[in-house]
């Protein structure tokens, strides 16, 4: 039952070529959607008080509520209270991938050619092939990385490709732009209540 675990791993590692190129930078626009997906489920969990992602709806945005006191110049003390919407002061996660870079090495394990057949279906009513193709598939895998000396052989297979990624700050998304003006004018300074406060005596 080992053996063919083994033999199983190994042959897996064997792939068309175009999936074995496109595996990494496939990978790379998956890491990018959860990035933005993460994005926004922190973006509706600080700035509105509830969120239904079905419907696209939310609840009242989340606001930091303090108070002060206020003495104007006749001695009068006011008490004031102001309201602010929490995503006008937090910062925001906006980052995307820029640039991915993959350094690999690729053997060539062999080459195979498919031939197809033209069909007809009745259902659809259509041909599905227009006569006889012939299509060529490369199988590849990844090899030891090139100009590695003997003592780096075994290293050099157990990581044999090189990633790098590069992410900048995106910019900024002309709705949620327009959200953020609108959540700077709902900043709201009131007065909670006023005391007359009379003269000062030293």
């Amino acid at each position: 039952m080992e053996q063919q675990n083994k033999v199983t791993r190994t042959s897996s590692q064997v792939l068309e070529l175009q999936q074995l190129i496109a595996a990494p930078l496939v990978a790379t626009i998956e890491a990018d959607t959860m990035s933005a997906q993460k994005y926004l489920d922190y973006l509706t969990k600080i700035a509105f008080d509830d969120f239904d992602p079905s419907s696209g709806k939310t609840g009242n945005l989340r606001t930091l509520a303090f108070s002060y006191t206020e003495q104007d110049s006749d001695g009068k003390t006011y008490q004031r209270e102001v309201s602010v919407p929490l995503i006008t002061i937090l910062p925001l996660p906006l980052l995307h991938v820029e640039e991915a870079d993959f350094d690999f090495d690729i053997k060539i394990i062999d080459a195979l050619t498919e031939k197809s057949e033209e069909s007809f279906s009745f259902d659809e009513g259509t041909a599905k092939d227009s006569g006889k193709q012939e299509r060529m598939k490369m199988r590849a895998s990844l090899a030891p990385r090139s100009g590695k000396h003997e003592g780096e052989l075994q290293q050099s297979l157990a990581a044999n490709m090189k990633v790098k990624v590069k992410m900048r700050q995106s910019d900024m998304p002309a709705g949620l732009s327009n959200i953020l003006h609108l959540a700077a004018n709902n900043i709201n300074v009131s007065d909670c209540t006023s005391e007359e406060g009379g003269e000062h005596h030293e």
